[in-house]
């Protein structure tokens, strides 16, 4: 499939090849007729280089977290396992080993706008307040990733230098760490950078209100997001080529920010929305929809009875969907929260069996089905062509 190929590449927001794909995007859906709104946005990328911390004498590999601040010295350290043993450390300039229960799950970027719980915060301001002069955290696999070691932030705005250190290797230098001063160098680099976010509408006489279909277009670092979520756009992309209806009218949007620590292309969106007074009558988002040997599974939020039933009858008359249960770590949460009517479409094994490909090199274009893209493009088409 040359849609595919073309969109699964790393592409993190504000990267060249970030921008090269949604010209490609853009491109695309003006060929079909759309009317295209291309709004800048400003934002950060980042490069890494080899990083380590030396250890009586042996040089043991990190792993930078994307956006960190660089660091590169010779320091105490400290190890703490929760946040009462931080709150009562003495970090001030010294290297911060974070583990146990504070190296158990990534921290949400501070004060995302979607999404910032109590517990994050309690961390980051503590880790802010104790001012290491940078951070390891000792983590794992994650539950929500391929990604091993995980990474604790992918945040711009949080400003200790901070890499991840794979817990395996802890217990080899546990001991060792606190004798002596440490050299650390984590080498990072984040530079200014400008993306895109991209809204493609058709409109009608008369509409009864808006469509939209949308897919993040963007990856994380190191990967060609392939499942995650090349297989999503393309998707939106076909389903945009094919939608006919004459009673709504539809909005075609690539979100370019949901892997990114800053939510700006939906934040440029929910603007849109609101200065051009739009009535959102559904939202059908498209993330990580066709791993092979799965199914397209579908979910619904906020639909009536009615809606409901229709749904489900439209859902056995189609190959290769089945119904799914709903999750809210996608572009569509912000709208399901609001009351908006929405559909997920999702690859059917996405919890037991593509999360573990996903934020790390392992996805990649022979983990896609392109017929599963093709049944979930027709899916949406039934769907919308319908309402």
């Amino acid at each position: 499939m040359d849609l595919l190929a073309r969109l699964a590449k790393p592409r993190p927001t504000g990267t060249d090849q970030n921008r090269e794909i949604t010209d490609y995007v853009e491109a695309y859906l003006k060929s079909l007729g759309y009317e295209i709104q291309r709004l800048p946005f400003d934002c950060k990328v980042w490069e890494e280089q080899e990083s380590f911390l030396m250890v009586d004498g042996r040089k043991t590999a990190l792993h930078v977290n994307p956006y960190s601040e660089a660091f590169d010295g010779i320091r105490r350290a400290v190890v703490v396992e929760n946040l009462r043993g931080l709150e009562e450390a003495d970090c001030k300039d010294k290297i911060l080993f974070l583990t146990g229960d504070l190296a158990q799950e990534s921290l949400q970027p501070k004060d995302y706008p979607f999404y910032y719980p109590d517990e994050h915060k309690a961390i980051i301001d503590c880790l802010e307040k104790k001012k290491p002069c940078a951070i390891i955290a000792v983590t794992g696999k994650s539950s929500m990733s391929g990604q091993k070691p995980f990474y604790l932030t992918e945040d711009g705005s949080f400003h200790i230098p901070i890499a991840s250190l794979d817990v395996e290797l802890f217990p080899e230098i546990k001991e060792k760490v606190l004798e002596n001063e440490l050299k650390l160098i984590i080498d990072s680099q984040i530079k200014p950078s400008l993306a895109y976010q991209l809204i493609a509408s058709k409109r009608v006489e008369s509409p009864k209100g808006t469509i939209v279909i949308c897919a993040h277009m963007d990856s994380k670092y190191n990967t060609s997001g392939a499942l995650d979520n090349a297989s999503g756009v393309a998707a939106m992309l076909y389903a945009a080529r094919n939608i006919k209806s004459d009673r709504y009218n539809i909005d075609i949007v690539p979100f370019n920010s949901e892997e990114y620590y800053d939510p700006q292309g939906e934040l440029i969106y929910l603007k849109e929305i609101e200065s051009s007074k739009k009535d959102i009558s559904l939202l059908i988002n498209i993330d990580t929809v066709a791993h092979v040997g799965s199914k397209v599974a579908v979910a619904s939020f906020n639909l009536n009875e009615k809606e409901q039933h229709k749904l489900d009858n439209l859902i056995k008359d189609s190959g290769n969907v089945v119904s799914g249960q709903p999750w809210y770590a996608g572009d569509h949460a912000v709208f399901a929260f609001s009351g908006t009517k929405c559909i997920l479409l999702y690859a059917s094994d996405l919890f037991e069996e593509c999360l573990s490909y996903t934020h790390c090199p392992m996805d990649t274009i022979d983990l896609v089905d392109e017929r599963l893209i093709e049944d979930a493009a027709d899916f949406i088409c039934k769907l919308v062509n319908s309402y």
